[in-house]
């Protein structure tokens, strides 16, 4: 070859392997015209035939443009025509993701879903109250979704297909009643085998979670049967709904120190979470549960009444809180859930009573059923108590003296958390503390009254306090009373009572909202206001536009004008679609685009336009200075109720 043709071996390998299709030129012969022929590398001098074009090195060996064959390759589309079309490539396959996952015409979260048995319907339609139809009729429509074919004003509007009121988890009962003749015929063994096995022992409240790392929320169950459970409740972005799930064990007794036990205090056992045929319907329960219960046919109640999640300063929202609030029955305290260890820590075991003893100092005792966990923007934790009592008076003299107690534990966000090997030895304690006498005076009555507290919630504008009051009548009837109060600036700051508790409100600034008694529930038994299983749960909800939902009634919700008190509508369960007799317990909203009701062994759902009331996280108080004064905690104080 001609000398300056030649290349290193290195180079000419490194071209080669680099796959550059590039021609080669010789630079003296650069100028000259295309068209004019040049000699060949290999052709014999003085020849003037046409000379081959010498093609590149393709792998380390030459190949002549005459010799090449067509191939396939020769047509493929370049490595840019493919980027040109990957987009469309990658929308197919996200819309065919989005069709599977959210398509369907039903709620469980897509198109594999609909192949599954569809939710039970359990109510179509709601009731319009009477007087100031057109009013009523105007809210209820704003709140639920109306079928398009019912115009004009009803005395009954339909639900729309797939946003009525549904069943999503159903569970038999845990015990039943105890049937001789059906539990000693093999027919009636054969049946009992038949069954399934329950889940839901009697389940009292729900809380709405949301998961900042997963980008969605889930529903929290609390069981309030046996020594507990908290269940969870979700539908995930795939294509099947991921449902139920076990989310905490034994959430409500674990030591059994604080279980009462053949009549005495204490040092009694915390009832195992066992479900079964024999234990649930054709047995007896066995010696030490049998204290523990009110009626041989229902279990006991120690486990999770109540739960909340902690307001968190400044979170995108109240419900992102990465610690959990719970009302243990079993423990007979509140404890908070830390989010980052999963210790324990006690917010709440002593109570201020509204008695004095003889020396003259006031009285604490351990909280006995607390529940209605509800926060403040403030971050002050307000809660219930209902416990029987000899010293006040009941209205009945043939019924216990059953009394409600509101209480506020002031700053409770701020509570030093304690560290996760203390959780064992946290339930001995008779205070929050590892301390002899650690009475909390953070802790303050905000109301009394004689009766069961079924329900509170909290105004929509932050500052009223409304609590649900079921009472017995002389007449062996009951009365469901909604109490409201205002959470004033003195209730912080400073103490109306000598002995350093808040006392109770004036009657003056205590007015009744709404009363109804059980004769107003049209075709439904009334409940045993003094049993501990109808009227445990949480039945007082708020919406986002103040509208009030209140379970006056066995198996109905009532809706309410927060203003003056109106009945707006009901909502009431169809009987020909009911299993068996439901006593509803519970009701709140997710932000899901749901409110959530439950019974003890059921979780229903209804869609709804609106949803729960938001609660700032901007007001929570900032947490006090290690080392602080007088002056510093009054202008903290002083801050707050600004």
């Amino acid at each position: 070859q001609h000398p300056q043709h030649q290349r290193p071996l290195a180079t000419t390998m490194n071209l080669a392997s680099s796959g550059e299709v590039r021609r080669r030129k010789d630079p003296s012969k650069s100028n000259k015209s295309p068209s004019s022929p040049s000699p060949s590398l290999n052709d014999d001098r003085g020849s003037s035939a046409p000379k081959k074009r010498r093609s590149r090195p393709i792998n380390g060996h030459h190949s002549d443009d005459s010799d090449k064959t067509p191939s396939s390759t020769d047509n493929a589309p370049s490595k840019n025509e493919y980027d040109e079309y990957a987009w469309f490539t990658v929308f197919l396959t996200a819309l065919a993701y989005f069709i599977v996952t959210r398509g369907g015409n039903n709620n469980r979260g897509g198109v594999l879903s609909s192949f599954s048995k569809p939710y039970d319907i359990i109510a179509s339609s709601v009731a319009v109250s009477n007087g100031n139809e057109e009013k009523s009729d105007k809210v209820l429509r704003s709140i639920f979704y109306i079928a398009n074919t019912q115009q004009g004003e009803s005395s009954s509007l339909t639900l729309e297909p797939n946003r009525r009121l549904e069943v999503i988890l159903s569970s038999p009962p845990d015990i039943e009643s105890f049937d001789e003749e059906e539990c000693t015929s093999e027919d009636g063994l054969d049946n009992q085998k038949q069954q399934s096995i329950p889940y839901l022992s009697h389940l009292s409240s729900t809380t709405w979670v949301h998961d900042e790392e997963l980008g969605r929320g889930y529903l929290l169950l609390a069981d309030a049967g046996r020594s507990g459970r908290i269940w969870r409740w979700e539908v995930g972005g795939g294509p099947i709904t991921i449902g139920r799930s076990l989310h905490m064990e034994r959430s409500g007794c674990r030591s059994g120190l604080w279980v009462d036990s053949d009549g005495k205090d204490g040092n009694g056992t915390c009832p195992e979470n066992l479900f079964s045929f024999g234990e649930s319907s054709c047995s007896k329960s066995s010696s030490k549960q049998t204290s523990m219960l009110s009626f041989s046919s229902k279990p006991p109640l120690l486990g999770s009444a109540s739960l909340a999640v902690e307001l968190t300063r400044n979170a995108e929202r109240s419900s992102a809180g990465n610690n959990l609030i719970v009302a243990e029955w079993g423990e007979r305290r509140i404890v908070r859930l830390e989010g980052e260890t999963g210790a324990r820590t006690p917010l709440v075991t002593l109570v201020p009573d509204n008695s004095k003893g003889d020396d003259g100092e006031q009285q604490w005792r351990r909280v006995f059923r607390p529940n209605h966990l509800t926060y403040t923007p403030f971050g002050d934790l307000v809660f219930t108590d209902n416990f029987v009592s000899d010293a006040i008076p009941s209205r009945d003299s043939s019924a216990p003296n059953h009394v409600g107690v509101v209480y506020r534990r002031k700053e409770a966000v701020h509570v030093t958390p304690i560290a996760a090997d203390q959780s064992r030895d946290a339930h001995g304690w008779k205070g929050t503390t590892s301390e002899v006498n650690n009475e909390d005076d953070g802790i303050g009555i905000l109301f009394q009254t004689s009766g069961v507290i079924e329900g509170m919630a909290l105004g929509s504008d932050f500052s009223t306090l409304y609590v649900l009051v079921t009472t017995r009548k002389n007449d062996s009837g009951s009365a469901k009373t909604i109490y409201k109060l205002p959470l004033s600036a003195d209730d912080d700051d400073e103490d109306n009572s000598e002995d350093g508790i808040d006392t109770d409100k004036d009657d003056n600034e205590v007015t009744v909202l709404y009363e109804m008694a059980s004769t107003d529930c049209e075709n439904e038994a009334d409940g045993d206001t003094h049993d501990p299983y109808s009227s445990s749960g949480s039945k007082l909800a708020i919406d986002e536009k103040g509208v009030m939902y209140l379970i006056a009634c066995p198996s109905s919700v009532t809706l309410l004008s927060q203003e003056d008190g109106h009945v707006v509508g009901t909502l009431a369960l169809d009987r020909l679609q009911k299993p068996r007799e439901t006593s509803l317990t519970s009701i709140s909203f997710g932000e899901d685009g749901y409110l959530y009701i439950t019974s003890p062994n059921d979780l229903m759902r209804v869609k709804s336009r609106v949803g729960r009331m938001a609660l700032p996280t901007n007001l929570v108080v900032p947490p006090p200075l290690k080392q602080k004064g007088d002056s510093q905690s009054k202008q903290r104080r002083d801050k707050r109720d600004k």
